[in-house]
């Protein structure tokens, strides 16, 4: 994952340095006109110092439309921190877990992904194109499927060592179509997956299935009054 934020976007990420010591780091990522802020560690004894401010600084460049976070809930500091600069928490993001128990979907047709494919469906789920996250996570999940309804692609799924996501479709509906067949393939595996609370259908699957709510984390945006996502389920708090 490091090596991935470093390659792309590498002059988005910082460490802080105390004598001899890593006392802190982030990590952002460009996606088209979307900054999506990574990762913020402060060692414990540095917090409160305003060293995850000046980290936050340093990250912040350029001008976009649109900024995305996701913090863990219960850090009221940094979800502050963030509120300062316009990122606002619009809904929970809801990690899910358990061995899903789920009938597949009928007429759903796996195939091989190819990159117009997740190119379409992802600047229909997210907005942006996340063409270069995909070279990740071909490399690095264990399967990657197109789902394709009526001889049209409907969204995809990845199943990687986080659990399942991304998913994205090209609606609410197709996204969910593509949770519930991939849920369905991993039938006796303990899975994780992770869901905005604004992508409705995608959380009555991962309820239908069996999955049980873990603690959740928050999706911030700037403005706050941007479309939530509705088509997608994460595929880690790093990439979103």
């Amino acid at each position: 994952m490091h090596r991935h934020l470093l390659k792309h976007d590498g002059e988005r990420a910082f460490v802080v340095e105390d004598g001899d010591r890593i006392i802190g780091f982030t990590a952002a990522i460009v996606r088209d006109d979307c900054w999506y802020f990574s990762a913020l560690f402060v060692h414990p004894e540095f917090q409160g110092k305003g060293v995850g401010r000046r980290l936050l600084d340093l990250a912040w460049d350029g001008s976009y439309q649109r900024r995305i976070t996701i913090t863990e809930a219960i850090q009221p500091v940094s979800n502050m921190l963030y509120a300062r600069r316009g990122l606002l928490p619009v809904t929970p993001v809801l990690d899910l877990e358990g061995e899903p128990r789920i009938a597949p979907v009928e007429g759903l047709e796996p195939v091989a992904p190819d990159l117009d494919t997740l190119r379409m469906l992802d600047l229909a789920a997210y907005g942006f194109d996340r063409r270069v996250d995909h070279e990740l996570w071909a490399g690095t999940c264990s399967r990657a499927t197109v789902w394709r309804w009526h001889d049209e692609p409907a969204a995809y799924s990845y199943l990687s060592p986080f659990g399942v996501g991304p998913v994205a479709g090209r609606d609410a509906a197709s996204a969910a179509q593509a949770l519930q067949a991939e849920l369905a393939r991993c039938a006796g595996q303990e899975i994780v997956v992770s869901v905005p609370g604004t992508a409705i259908a995608l959380v009555g699957v991962a309820l239908r299935a069996g999955l049980r709510f873990t603690d959740p984390g928050m999706l911030l945006l700037s403005p706050a009054d941007q479309q939530p996502p509705s088509a997608l389920a994460f595929h880690s708090y790093w990439l979103m």
